[in-house]
Parts: structure tokens; sequence; C-alpha cells
């Protein structure tokens, strides 16, 4: 049994639309009882944090993740050629704003901390005080996709490149047990398929879905339509005797998520988590923001699988 002055953190990580089973593991967690201290996040884990850092109840997270319209985010696309990011930044800190209740860390009611990378010096940086939506604007600057964020002197971008599940800089701000919520499968030798289904998969999911403007084979439509606008696009010729190379925007946003897998082991075997959960998200690609309810299943599920073990930390209080 822990001591009864204890700290509980909870560190929740990187996985963008598999992200949202975070919500579903702050459901399981509030049914046993386990209030959390302080929060460290990566990512899409750094925005999740923050709004159950800011007093949002779990519940309307669920009905937001649910219900949202989101056409909203096909309207984050660029039309024209970024320097160095498909998505503009600003708006999607707007977006953001509409969501959280409150604009700084001191506003919060829990000790959070949002993890990003510098994308210049490849520095992880721990952000816990001043302007959050800045702060998360940079956490989940996906590079490639979103342009890197302005932060002082430094440009950075999303902190899963570095720490993809944040439970040492949990442990750092106090923490005598942590919680860790991975979103990322685990390594496994499969094709890319695994983590980006084939753009005809996802057309065909997407028919007369509210986010079927807003998967990878959109954002990947939208970036060839830019470079044929600026005149860099080539039409690739008919060559049904091979297998076509994956596209610009696959190669760059797989590419991303191998290293992040492989940083995210490395990360797991050395931190110090006294409970990890991790949620069966295999079948749930990046950017499936439509099958939230789903990955919130998912996280209640894996998290339900813990529920003797996370009531004795109940104790801790």
């Amino acid at each position: 049994m822990p001591d009864k002055q204890c700290k509980i953190g909870l560190a929740l990580g990187s996985g963008a639309a598999r992200g949202m089973a975070h919500i579903g593991v702050l459901k399981v967690l509030e049914k046993t009882g386990v209030r959390i201290d302080t929060i460290a996040g990566t990512s899409v884990g750094a925005f999740i944090g923050a709004l159950y850092a800011a007093g949002v109840p779990v519940s309307q997270m669920e009905e937001v993740a649910r219900k949202v319209d989101w056409r909203q985010l096909a309207r984050l696309l660029d039309p024209t050629l970024p320097t160095s990011g498909l998505i503009d930044g600003r708006k999607v800190t707007r977006f953001i704003a509409e969501l959280l209740p409150v604009h700084t860390f001191e506003e919060l009611k829990i000790p959070l901390a949002v993890v990003a990378t510098d994308v210049e010096t490849g520095e992880m940086l721990i952000i816990k005080k001043g302007n959050l939506l800045l702060a998360l604007q940079a956490a989940i600057a996906f590079p490639g996709i979103f342009t890197p964020v302005r932060f002082g002197d430094r440009f950075l971008v999303d902190g899963g490149l570095c720490n993809p599940v944040p439970a040492d800089v949990v442990r750092e701000l106090g923490a005598d047990i942590v919680i860790g919520v991975c979103a990322i499968p685990e390594v496994c030798k499969a094709p890319a398929e695994t983590y980006l289904p084939p753009a005809e998969e996802e057309n065909e999911g997407g028919k007369g879905h509210p986010f079927e403007l807003f998967n990878a084979a959109r954002v990947e439509s939208v970036l060839m339509d830019i470079l044929r606008r600026n005149g860099n696009g080539k039409k690739a010729g008919k060559d049904n005797s091979q297998r076509k190379p994956p596209s610009l925007f696959r190669v760059c946003a797989q590419s991303v998520v191998i290293m992040e897998n492989q940083i995210n082991q490395l990360r797991l075997e050395r931190n110090d988590i006294d409970l990890l959960i991790r949620p069966d998200l295999k079948n749930i690609a990046l950017l499936d923001f439509h099958r939230a309810a789903e990955a919130i299943q998912a996280g209640e599920t894996a998290a339900a699988r813990f529920a003797d073990r996370l009531r004795t930390l109940t104790g801790c209080h």
C-alpha cells in the first residue's frame, strides 16, 4: 500500500487520432476514484491533459470528440505553398482556444508540463508556465504537416520526436507514482499500411462521413495540388508492371512514425513507470479522428483491466 501523502502523476503520450484513447483512460481513472495530482503530456496527450488540468469534464471531452464537426479541421489546410508545413498553426490555436476555458498554465487546476522538440537542435523542451495555447500549438506540430512554432528564439515541433510518453517529466514534477498511457502501437515488422492505410481504403471508409475532408488521402491530395499549382509537380507515368513507391506525404509521415515508435520503445524500457496502460489501437490510423468513439472505447477497455490496481492508488490520498 502506497504512502498516504504520495502524489499520482499521469503521463499522456502522443498518437494523433489514437490519442483519443486518453479520454477513455480518464473515464476509468475517475470511476475508480484515482485523483491525479500532476500531468505531463506530449502531442495530443498534452492537449487532452490540458483540458483535464483545466477542469473540463471527461464527459464533455467525449461528447466533443464524438460529435464535433471535423470539417472544421479541413479549413486548416493552407491552399498556398508552405515553407515548413501544410497547416496554419495559428488557426489550430484558435480551434484549441474554443475548447479550453483557460489560456495560461497558471490558471490550471492541476500542474501540467507540455513536451515539445526544438526542431533545430533536437532538444526536448518542457513548458510549464506562461502561454498555454502557444505551448499546445508547439506540442502538436507534427513535422511536415504543421508549421514549427516560434517560442522565444526556438522553433518547436511535436514532442513525440524525443519523448512520446513523458513519464520522466511527470516524475520530475513531483509524482511518486506514475501512470503512463501509450497510444502508439507496439513495434512490429509490418508494411507502412499498418500505420497509414491505403488511400483507397480511407476514401471508401470516409464516404458520407464528416471527416472525409481531413484524412491522410486528403492531406496528400492537397499537397500534390499545391506542388502542381506552383509548377513543381510531375505527373507520374502509368506503370502497372510494378508497385508504385509511396507518395511524398506518406514517406514523410511514416518516417516520423517509425522514428517515434523506436524512440518510444527505448524510453518505455528505460523510464520508471509504475503502471503502463497501452490500448489496442493497431487498426486506427494517425488521422482517423472520425473513429474517436472506437479509440475512446479502446482506452477504457485497456484501463479497466487495471481497475483493481488503480483502486489501490486511491490509498495515496
